[in-house]
């Protein structure tokens, strides 16, 4: 399986509530509907874990996550690379900013219980 995750923040002056109403509603919709996608996933970052007397919990970087699921890479590049789809996305990511985008390939996946 093959991941798209897009660590991100809003623009200054954005309204917050504006924005999570179009991201949960027409934005999740659109993002399901794309050629390929099998699971979309939106988060808002809520702070970053304790992780010893050297690192405390705090504030994180980023306030939202946007994943998006492929089966394969070659799903994942013919999604992608469409010119289409890119033109798509412009107007979206014209809403968010410090977007960081991120590209990484399943190598394992366990579930408690046992192996997915």
């Amino acid at each position: 399986m093959v991941k798209v995750t897009v660590l991100y923040n809003l623009p200054p002056g954005s309204d917050e509530a504006a924005f999570l109403r179009w991201r949960t509603g027409e934005h999740h919709a659109a993002n399901v509907a794309r050629p390929g996608v099998i699971r979309s996933d939106f988060y808002a970052v809520v702070g970053t874990p304790l992780l010893g007397p050297d690192r405390p919990a705090g504030a994180a970087p980023y306030r939202f996550v946007t994943e998006a699921y492929y089966p394969d890479r070659e799903t994942y590049r013919a999604a992608w690379e469409d010119p289409e789809e890119q033109a798509r996305l412009l107007p979206a990511i014209a809403k968010i900013a410090d977007a960081l985008f991120l590209v990484s390939e399943e190598v394992q996946t366990w579930v408690k219980g046992g192996a997915a």
